[in-house]
């Protein structure tokens, strides 16, 4: 017997059973000779005609009854026999009064039955769940939040900066190589030096800039400069923004100064600036992530400098430069001022894929990781003709609100000018003036105005010539991706290979980064809540209709529990497959025979639907999320992920109940045996857990993207992460059932379990 979840595929099949659903009306495969009862889910009062194999067939659906307690507005009806050949396509097609069609060669068979025994809502509608619904993109119009007071904040911030961390590369932590830098070519300016740099941020990949010096001796500030997305990136010089003419005047001002490429940019050239796939998100690796690595990897150049005061290292850039200005001093305080320019924005997060790391922004915005700076130093420049026309009085004070509870409100000043996106020379003398009082207080800067220079001749900044750089490419990027990887595959595989005797070492390190990058939340138990649609009294049990939600996020989760109609307290099972609840209900309304198992051993069994399955579809409508944006999993935690949320979420309203037993034997079926590994390892109401591995190839990275694209997963080591969160606690609880990878916990498996009867005879 195949069984699946109805609502959610274009037809379902048990042995000869067909179901079809309005949205999928079409063409649909016979699978053998017969004779079938067609059965309609059609609205009361409502006549029609449907079309099975080009046979019309009349119906006409009686009205509903005033004068009697029917709650219904749609009923099942029985229409005749039809003939079909099979192994074969045919059409099935209804018409607007018409949700479902079913074809079955059963005489006993009902899916009415099926429905009340299946089923949380009567009608065939779906749960209205708010995730669905929620638009966050790169466009949406942010509010940053309130913080009362200083330790809500570093909470929040010590949050946010380790999502970026993880969601970057940065954790767990990388080894640094050496760095290689080669120096030369030293052009002799008006008040300054400019020389050519390349080094390694990685082994073979280079960044490529140019170290621009005053000529007085001695230790200096340093100061980064990434550029944003014009035209020729760090050789860019117009009335808009000249990146070189910034570096003169702040060299010029007593300033080191390292203007470095954009991956994809001038001598930039081993990867292209537009690239990634979800496989190598699951290793935390994009053009974001690359380019912060970069910017880490360039402090550590600067600072390497003898001529480099290491304690003093400012950060500036603008548009895309801005993005890499804060998040760079997000995650690394060794940035002591920083100026982002023109895109500290409310309304426009990043409209690049390198300024859209997955993960940052699903509870945050800019305003938040611009905040990560305070208390140090910064200062905001925007324009009144880009998207950061509000910041006076919207980006600004939300920021200033954090300086102000660490009561150093001071450090943050904000300028405007009436321009487009630009970092022009009004924008660049406002950043001078303020690095200059941060780092040369005995100066007075109020009246500092940039002077004229001279841009170098290219070929005086240009790093590699053309020859070189073909030469880089023929390596092809492929390989360096490939590279990124393993490198990833041995940090992973250190990470997690420690002794059970290391467990404690490794949690406190680790931080549930599972909850990070899945974006799951253990509520409190009163921020849950359920709704009961209605109770069946059956001979020997009870089974309550339930939606389930979070209070504060209006997600609902269509729950059924199967328990006994006696009074006493019961232990519980929340039973999960991919497919849904319908997966556990026989086409006739019976229960899975380890359904029936389990309630006879004395459990009460939960099943839902995890997010956009089962009763989260609509017969009507296939429901996704809305895609308004190339960056979902920037803004959005991604579809397995709310998955993983929705069993945290049953767990702890389970728990919630006084007629139930804690702690909740959790089992996960098929697909869903990694979710609720995953969900067992954040939330500890699980215990036992039994996780199904299904027979997938965890060790192939296709199948995470296939059917858990959650990003970063693999580089904090996935399974066996979740594990070392398990035991030793809870070893000899969670159950490899057709164990095919293994692990370096010790995880107890009392014997090889093929199915979930199998499953069942393990509990005692």
């Amino acid at each position: 017997m195949i069984t699946t979840t109805l609502f959610s595929i274009h037809f379902i099949l048990f042995h000869a059973v067909l179901w079809v659903n309005a949205c999928d009306w079409g063409e649909i495969k016979v699978p053998e000779d017969g004779n079938y009862t067609v059965w309609v889910w059609s609205e009361k009062g409502k006549s029609g005609e449907i079309t099975i194999d080009s046979q019309k067939l009349s119906y006409s659906a009686p009205e509903k009854e005033k004068d009697k307690k029917d709650a219904t507005n749609h009923i099942w009806l029985n229409l005749k026999l039809v003939s079909l050949k099979g192994r074969r396509n045919i059409q099935v097609r209804g018409d607007a009064n018409i949700s479902s069609i079913v074809l079955s060669n059963q005489a006993d068979y009902n899916p009415e039955s099926w429905c009340k025994y299946a089923r949380v809502l009567q009608e065939p509608e779906r749960v209205f769940d708010a995730r669905v619904e929620v638009i966050r993109n790169t466009n949406t119009v942010f509010a940053m939040p309130h913080f009362e007071n200083l330790q809500d904040w570093e909470a929040f911030a010590e949050h946010l900066r380790r999502t970026i961390s993880i969601a970057c590369g940065i954790f767990p932590e990388r080894e640094k190589c050496p760095l290689n830098a080669y120096i030369f070519d030293k052009f002799q300016g008006d008040g300054f030096t400019v020389e050519k740099v390349y080094f390694e941020s990685l082994p073979g990949f280079y960044v490529t800039g140019n170290l621009y010096r005053p000529i007085k001796e001695g230790k200096h500030p340093g100061v980064l400069c990434p550029h944003g997305h014009w035209k020729e990136g760090r050789l860019e010089n117009s009335d808009t923004g000249s990146v070189p003419g910034r570096c003169i005047t702040m060299a010029r001002m007593g300033f080191v100064v390292f203007s470095y490429d954009m991956v994809g940019y001038n001598d930039s050239q081993q990867l292209p600036h537009n690239w990634g796939t979800n496989l190598l998100k699951l290793w935390g690796i994009h053009p974001c992530a690359v380019q912060l690595w970069n910017s880490i990897r360039a402090l550590d150049f600067l600072q390497t400098l003898s001529d480099v005061d290491p304690e003093q290292i400012a950060c500036t850039g603008a548009s895309g430069g801005g993005t890499q200005t804060f998040l760079l001093s997000s995650v690394d305080k060794r940035v002591k001022v920083a100026a982002p320019v023109n895109m500290i924005s409310c309304s426009m997060q990043g409209g690049c894929i390198c300024e859209n790391a997955p993960l940052i922004r699903r509870n945050a915005s800019n305003m938040e990781i611009g905040a990560l700076m305070a208390p140090r130093p910064m200062i905001l420049v925007s324009a009144t003709g880009d998207w950061t026309w509000a910041t006076p009085r919207v980006e600004y004070p939300a920021i200033r609100s954090i300086y102000e509870l660490y009561g150093k409100e001071t450090n943050l000043e904000s300028q405007q000018f009436d321009a487009g996106h630009n970092y022009n020379k009004n924008s660049r003398e406002a950043v001078y003036r303020f690095f200059g009082k941060q780092f040369f207080p005995q100066q007075n800067w109020e009246q500092f105005s940039e002077a004229n220079f001279d841009v170098p001749p290219k070929q005086s900044l240009r790093v590699f010539t053309d020859e070189k750089i073909e030469e880089l490419k023929k390596i092809g990027y492929e390989e360096i991706l490939n590279k990124f990887v393993s490198e990833k595959k041995s940090l992973r595989d250190k990470y997690v290979a420690i002794k059970a005797e290391q467990i404690k070492e490794f949690r406190e390190k680790d931080k549930h980064s599972l909850a990070i990058v899945t974006g799951a939340e253990v509520p409190a138990v009163n921020d849950t809540c359920g709704t009961c649609t209605s109770i069946s009294r059956e001979a020997t049990f009870v089974l309550e209709r339930w939606i389930i939600s979070r209070t504060k996020v209006h997600d609902q989760i269509p729950l059924l529990l199967y328990r006994s109609n006696k009074a006493e307290t019961q232990k519980v099972v929340l039973l999960i497959h991919h497919e849904g609840k319908g997966y556990f209900i026989n086409p006739n309304g019976s229960l899975h025979p380890a359904v029936q198992n389990l309630m006879q051993k004395g459990y009460a069994v939960a099943l839902i639907d995890l997010f956009l399955t089962g009763e989260h579809q609509s017969p009507q409508e296939k429901v996704k999320r809305k895609e308004t944006s190339n960056y979902l999993d920037t803004f959005l935690n991604t579809r397995p992920a709310e998955q993983v949320q929705d069993i945290i979420t049953s767990l702890v309203w389970l728990s919630s109940r006084r007629d139930l037993q804690t702690p909740i034997t959790l089992i996960g079926m098929g697909n869903a045996g990694v979710l609720a590994l995953f969900a067992g390892a954040i939330c500890d109401k699980a215990n036992p857990i039994f996780a199904d591995m299904n027979e997938l190839d965890l060790n192939d990275d296709s199948v995470w993207e296939q059917y858990f694209y959650i990003p970063c997963i693999r580089s904090i080591g996935d399974i066996q992460n979740a594990l070392w969160w398990i035991c030793p606690e809870r070893n000899g609880s969670v159950f490899r059932v057709n164990p095919n990878i293994s692990f370096f916990a010790p995880v107890t498996v009392q014997k090889q379990v093929k199915d979930l009867n199998d499953l069942v005879a393990l509990l005692n």
